[in-house]
């Protein structure tokens, strides 16, 4: 993938500057990069708390030759580029903690978000004309001025390592990580799924999902092949979950 990076001071969110310039014809690659977001959008409508240069907030335009029942393997490979680049930027420290995927979308380290994928995509017919893939990580973000709810459940590379980061050189990593696992998606045996699941903090934890108009609780159980939470009632049934929130890690 040949990058083109596109850096403002601010702007209201990355996903919505990278969208404006995927409607003009902008192909694959560009990368939109703030130093803040004052509008910043996390999943299921919440916001992400960007404060100015303190973090990274990126959003990848992507042109992805899949089917459109793939597209949730966008955000697999967005997780795993994530993993990637914690264990590297942290390789040397002792005894670093491992990082987990909460599913669908968040990256948690010592149980706390450190990072978030968001990707929406836009169809001509049946076919994806383009993704956008937003990410936030927080590098160097204090938590101070954040919501409580933030507080109670983020963290920062700088909170855990008592040090900060060079954000310059994550993104480095980050786009080198991502542009490797998104060649793979163009060979045999692409599905993501079995490494995803590996990172995954879910499975096998009690859960509460709400959906759009119900909520289930119980246990989850495992993975579909496109990403789809299996969770089990009480009551011995399974329910295939693709889009939900859950409530508890």
């Amino acid at each position: 993938m040949n990058y083109r990076l596109l850096r403002f001071d601010s702007v209201a969110s990355t996903m919505l500057t990278a969208h404006n310039f995927a409607m003009q014809g902008e192909p694959e690659g560009l990368v939109v990069i703030a130093d803040e977001q004052t509008a910043g959008r996390g999943r299921a409508g919440h916001t992400w708390f960007s404060p100015p240069a303190q973090s990274l907030y990126l959003s990848i335009l992507l042109r992805p030759r899949l089917d459109p029942a793939q597209l949730n393997w966008l955000t697999m490979i967005g997780a795993l580029a994530i993993i990637d680049t914690l264990q590297t930027m942290t390789a040397t420290a002792p005894a670093p903690p491992r990082p987990t995927i909460k599913w669908f979308n968040d990256v948690h380290l010592n149980g706390r978000k450190i990072s978030g994928v968001l990707v929406e995509s836009a169809f001509m017919g049946d076919t994806i004309d383009h993704s956008i893939m937003g990410i936030g990580l927080n590098v160097n973000t204090q938590f101070a001025s954040a919501p409580p709810d933030v507080q109670a459940r983020a963290t920062s590379l700088a909170n855990e390592f008592q040090r900060e980061f060079d954000r310059e050189a994550i993104l480095n990593q980050l786009l080198a990580h991502f542009a490797q696992r998104y060649a793979q998606l163009g060979l045999p045996n692409a599905n993501p799924i079995h490494e995803y699941a590996h990172w995954l903090e879910t499975i096998g934890k009690p859960v509460k999902m709400t959906l759009a108009s119900s909520v289930i609780e119980g246990i989850a159980e495992s993975i579909a092949p496109d990403g789809a939470l299996i969770i089990r009632d009480a009551q011995n049934r399974r329910h295939r979950c693709v889009y939900g929130e859950i409530l508890n890690p």
